[in-house]
């Protein structure tokens, strides 16, 4: 499955939004805060982006909160398991999936929406 990384800073009110908008979809992610991470800054300098929200999704990039675009490039979602509430990355692109908590060893189904 695809990383997802997000850059953001503290006053980016669209920052705010992307987080709102990858909690919403279920997205795991990496958030890199630019203005205490001087590597994350690097990062980004490596590959000429300027602007906040930025999103690494495997090797793809995308600069600003672009919705569908963003859910076209990730490959998963987040899950609870019913019996520990453990959260698991699951594939989204495979249909229904067979899941088996890494906590509890609980087996359920999932498919995605």
């Amino acid at each position: 499955m695809k990383k997802v990384i997000m850059y953001t800073t503290k006053t980016c009110g669209y920052c705010r939004q992307a987080k709102e908008f990858l909690s919403a979809n279920r997205i795991h992610y990496i958030e890199k805060d630019l203005g205490n991470d001087v590597q994350a800054q690097n990062e980004m300098a490596k590959r000429s982006i300027r602007g906040v929200p930025a999103f690494i999704i495997g090797e793809d990039a995308v600069v600003g909160l672009d919705k569908e675009k963003i859910l076209a490039l990730v490959d998963h979602r987040l899950v609870e398991c019913e019996r520990c509430h453990t959260k698991l990355r699951v594939p989204s692109n495979q249909g229904t999936v067979k899941v088996t908590c890494l906590k509890c060893k609980n087996i359920f189904h999932w498919a995605p929406r």
